[in-house]
């Protein structure tokens, strides 16, 4: 039997081995990994992921884009490194158990095109309210079982329609309980199959680094018993002399005299931790058996790419989430949305909830001890009066150290928009050592990145910089430095060689 002091100084070097060896954490033909917290690259640097969602929503494409090669190249001007990229499951499987090779062939297009500008691509099963049948996108016709329930669409928000619509909701009941498609076959499982399919299709392909299982996941029939609770809440903790059907209508058609009472009496928190126990129900009772099916699945067939796990739908608006760490490659994938996104009064947006959603978000990080990447936040849109709203985001973004992917270029991100500087800022992109910390003043223009080189790691650090014409720039202790241009724009990247000391970057543009 090994000497237990032996065993002990083993078990030590081997700890000595894994902390400055980052890039022995795998062994991949994968471009990313993780460790702990941070999303690393394959010579061990953390990388922060700065992205954009590209998601396809019309069947009259069949869920192609219009994208091109001077759409990625405008992206990689903007610092982009990351592709969200929505793949349908209508388009993918239109009948059971038969998959789309045209359609793959269109996501393949977008796929090369991101290799072509040096970003990564996370696939993204996306839905919304299920299916294109009742106005969003999603499930084929096939894998629709509505049991002809009526879709009722009651509000000025898409979304209201997962509220209103008994089809919707009924739909989600029969996904969550794996009922039988036409063939005999449950739901879920051509779901899964589905996913099984598209890994082995991209599991040799460095870029496509993982795989976002399932948009925006949805609580079913059960919206229905949140919704009383919530009211009750909002009764409870308001003064207000309505009843709980004036309320609804009021929702429905006049919403923002409850918000702002909501805001007015710092309700929020109560009305949101009133629904945590149905939320962590379904987590626990649906989505996660779900999600261990998957990828179970999934890793029968690529071992290396990353999992992309999103939680309950309502947990992008604030409520704790349960959901679990089941795979050493998993990374919490929630969104950001404050409440009056997509109304009219985006504008109105409050700083408060955004902070303590954020907030949330990552004690949940915390909790799984997993990276985080948000995976949709923003949807300004045409909107005005949002900058100060987006910096606030950035700002947040900067203090986690976490990684996001902006929704969405297809909502036609124009560098005249008003929070555009939220889109093309400044970052550290690799960084050969540990992130400290970094962030970019808007008010004094000015950029300032500290980390911890490692004396394992060969490869440089690289930041981009919207313009590239800086007034000044320190690199502390002095070190020399090149930069390097994106194209034929001002962007670009300052390149830093590694000494294996700690770095300071201060620029002044």
């Amino acid at each position: 039997m090994m000497d237990i002091h032996l065993l002990l100084l083993l078990i030590v070097f081997l700890s000595f081995l894994f902390i400055l060896k980052p890039s022995l954490c795998y062994a991949s033909n994968k471009d990313i990994c993780t460790r702990g917290r941070d999303f690393i690259d394959k010579d061990g640097r953390e990388v922060i992921l700065h992205g954009i969602n590209l998601v396809c929503k019309d069947k009259n494409r069949n869920y192609i884009g219009p994208w091109d090669e001077g759409d990625f190249n405008k992206l990689r001007e903007w610092g982009i490194n990351c592709i969200r990229l929505g793949i349908i499951w209508d388009g993918l499987e239109p009948s059971p158990g038969s998959f789309s090779e045209e359609y793959l062939e269109g996501i393949d297009k977008f796929i090369n095109l991101a290799s072509l500008n040096n970003m990564y691509v996370i696939l993204d099963m996306h839905q919304d309210l299920y299916s294109h049948k009742f106005g969003g996108d999603g499930a084929p016709q096939w894998a629709i079982l509505d049991e002809g329930k009526p879709h009722i669409h009651i509000g000025d928000l898409w979304s209201d329609a997962y509220f209103t619509s008994p089809a919707v909701k009924t739909a989600f009941d029969n996904f969550w309980n794996n009922s039988k498609a036409p063939d005999g076959l449950g739901l879920q499982d051509h779901y899964i199959l589905s996913w099984q399919y598209v890994a082995e299709r991209y599991k040799s392909n460095p870029i496509v680094i993982g795989y976002d299982f399932m948009n925006e996941p949805f609580i079913g029939s059960d919206i229905d018993e949140v919704w009383e609770i919530m009211k009750k809440e909002f009764l409870k903790n308001t003064n207000l002399d309505l009843s709980a059907e004036e309320l609804d209508e009021l929702w429905l058609t006049d919403r923002m005299e409850i918000i702002e009472k909501i805001s007015e009496l710092d309700a929020y928190p109560k009305i949101i931790d009133s629904i945590e126990i149905l939320c962590r129900r379904f987590e626990v009772e649906k989505l996660m058996p779900f999600y261990k099916r998957l990828i179970s699945s999934v890793r029968e067939v690529d071992k290396e790419s990353l999992v992309f796990l999103e939680p309950s739908v309502l947990s992008n608006v604030g409520v704790y989430s349960a959901i679990k760490k089941i795979d050493n490659l998993q990374v919490y994938a929630p969104h950001a949305y404050d409440i009056l996104t997509d109304t009219p009064f985006m504008s109105l947006s409050d700083l408060g909830r955004i902070s303590m959603i954020m907030e949330r978000h990552n004690k949940t990080s915390e909790r799984l001890g997993i990276p985080m990447l948000i995976g949709e936040w923003g949807a300004y849109g045409t909107s005005e009066g949002v900058r100060d709203i987006a910096l606030f985001m950035v700002q947040l973004f900067e203090e986690l150290r976490v990684s996001e992917t902006y929704w969405a270029y297809s909502q036609k991100v124009r560098e005249d928009c008003d929070y555009f500087e939220a889109i093309r800022r400044p970052y550290p992109v690799r960084v050969a050592g540990s992130l400290k910390y970094y962030q970019f003043d808007r008010k004094e223009n000015k950029f300032w990145c500290e980390w911890e080189e490692s004396s394992s790691i060969k490869s440089v650090t690289i930041i981009y910089l919207p313009s590239l014409s800086y007034k000044d720039i320190k690199v502390l202790p002095d070190f020399s430095f090149r930069s390097e241009r994106i194209g034929e724009s001002d962007s670009g990247y300052i390149i830093i060689p590694n000494d294996a000391k700690s770095k300071r970057i201060e620029i002044l543009f």
